[in-house]
């Protein structure tokens, strides 16, 4: 059985108040009643109507700034309100659109033409719930992979962002993964490889939203991440490296609990390139991902990099060379590849060194 719904009626006049509450009630709905704005709005924080039905003319505060105030609310900014008004108030109707009033009702009125007016108007409320809940299902759902804001953007532009069948765009790949991990965790009672691998993605997660990136997947120990699909920035290459160096400074300061020697180092692979992103699978599951020859080269940088080590390719490295200090190792072999891919070793972001020794001497 579904839960009535719930209408606030506001009037100074009890007579007229306990008529509408009266035949209201009739029809099953819950009713309260208020006999001014101001304790319409202490009623309505507590009752949560579904609908607000109120006079215009009241003491100091009249309907239409009832409405306003209500409409400033997030809570109740798609709750529909109903204003009675006089048949001949031009102005008050005027006013109560400009307040965001979703319908009028003009005295004296006709019950049976009010009652259908109230049920199209929780018809549309209806919906419009159900449009906010699926909204915010879609944007926690997201919110797994992409941070808070880029999950906003997708959910406000999805036909910007979303292409089902695929599209073929530059971004920028980013693989990491533990070293050493396997002989690691054989060592590890199973519930402490399960910490120290939930402690680990957490820091990867936050370091992959805080910079604008995707999450693919995780692979293991090892992990994925876009940057520039389905959101792309000016600045993807270098955000993905600041990514990554930010993701090796915080693994040297983790510590776990039982294991006080215990230190993390992970090697990552970064390449910029054209690939095809988009939702593949079958109606059963679906993943957003990026596949292409780029995106095997990342992986290919990530499984050569040393523990604590950041290699990107020379096309990540023509993005970003201002920003950054690295060491030009020459073209690294990868399959699938005659000729060698140019491989940089990343070495600090330019200005970290000096902003950490300002920092120390602030310290100081």
């Amino acid at each position: 059985m579904s839960t009535p719904a719930r209408i606030l009626v506001v009037d100074d006049d009890p007579s007229l108040r306990d008529v509408l509450e009266a035949q209201l009630t009739s029809l099953g709905y819950e009713v309260f009643t208020a006999g001014s704005g101001e304790a319409a709005l202490q009623l309505a924080d507590t009752a949560m109507p579904d609908i607000v039905l109120s006079d215009v003319n009241m003491g100091a505060m009249t309907g239409v700034e009832l409405c306003a105030q209500l409409k400033r609310d997030p809570k109740f900014e798609l709750m529909p309100v109903i204003l009675i008004t006089s048949i001949a108030d031009r102005d008050a109707r005027v006013a109560g659109l400009a307040a965001g009033a979703d319908d009028f009702f003009a005295k004296p009125y006709d019950f049976t033409e009010l009652r259908t007016r109230i049920a199209s108007a929780l018809r549309i409320k209806t919906l419009q719930d159900h449009l906010s809940a699926t909204t915010r299902l879609l944007r926690t759902l997201l919110g797994r992979y992409v941070s808070e804001d880029v999950a906003t953007e997708i959910v406000q532009n999805p036909e910007r962002h979303l292409t089902v069948s695929g599209e073929k765009r530059e971004i920028t790949i980013l693989f990491g993964d533990l070293r050493g991990f396997t002989t690691l965790s054989d060592k590890m009672e199973a519930h402490d490889v399960v910490s120290l691998l939930n402690v680990y993605l957490a820091e990867v997660v936050d370091a992959v939203f805080a910079y604008g990136g995707t999450l693919d997947k995780f692979r293991g120990d090892g992990v994925m991440a876009i940057f520039g699909a389905p959101v792309a920035h000016d600045d993807d290459p270098l955000r993905a490296v600041r990514c990554a160096v930010a993701l090796q400074a915080r693994l040297k300061t983790l510590k776990f609990p039982g294991y006080p020697d215990l230190q993390l180092h992970a090697g990552i692979g970064i390449n910029t390139g054209h690939a095809i992103v988009g939702t593949i699978g079958s109606i059963r599951r679906m993943d957003y991902t990026a596949i292409g020859g780029e995106v095997n080269i990342a992986q290919r940088f990530e499984a050569n990099a040393g523990p604590g080590q950041i290699l990107i390719t020379g096309s990540t490295y023509a993005h970003v060379k201002q920003a950054i200090r690295a060491r030009d190792l020459g073209p690294l072999r990868v399959s699938g590849v005659s000729k060698g891919v140019h491989a940089f070793d990343v070495l600090a972001l330019k200005g970290a060194t000096a902003r950490a020794r300002r920092g120390a001497r602030i310290a100081a």
